[in-house]
């Protein structure tokens, strides 16, 4: 058995006409991803190897949630198959790293981790209150008994979907 966590990196500067790859984070998106972090720390969820998107608005996403998680260093990968990856994708990356009795957390795009997500959960995740599933800055929280549920539908338990959004409202 072991967690997942999916997480959508947070809301970036579409203003800062750069390369998609090269797009950093907009004031919220940094002051979202602040707030998860402190989220995640006030609650115990913590990852024991963290992969990440080679885009700069994930990097930097990751950044900001280290300075409340500790994470050593050695434990945060950068993996350039993340950058706008599919569902499949995202799952092979997933049985590259993950191993029994870890958290894993790969922070990625949509739209693969809308459908990685859709497709995991052993019920329909909630949608936000316009429609959306992974939001900017979104994590989702998994408990799979094996690596075999990612390759059927609906074999793990979504335990939490956290939106920044709605950590403003309680923070």
């Amino acid at each position: 058995m072991f967690e997942l966590l999916l997480m959508r990196h947070a809301k970036s500067d579409w203003s800062s006409h750069t390369p998609d790859i090269d797009r950093p984070l907009n004031g919220r998106g940094r002051d979202d991803a602040i707030r998860m972090g402190a989220y995640l720390n006030q609650q115990g969820i913590a990852p024991d190897t963290m992969v990440v998107s080679v885009a700069e608005r994930t990097r930097e996403t990751a950044r900001l949630l280290l300075n409340s998680l500790r994470l050593d260093d050695k434990n945060i990968i950068f993996d350039s198959q993340l950058y706008l990856a599919d569902r499949e994708t995202l799952s092979d990356v997933i049985e590259l790293y993950a191993s029994d009795d870890q958290c894993l957390l790969i922070l990625a795009h949509n739209p693969g981790m809308d459908y990685l997500v859709s497709y995991l959960a052993s019920i329909a995740p909630p949608l936000s209150a316009n429609g959306k599933l992974m939001t900017t800055c979104a994590l989702a929280h998994f408990r799979l008994e094996s690596l075999d549920a990612l390759t059927k539908p609906g074999q793990a338990e979504l335990l939490h979907l956290i939106r920044a959004a709605n950590l403003k409202k309680t923070q």
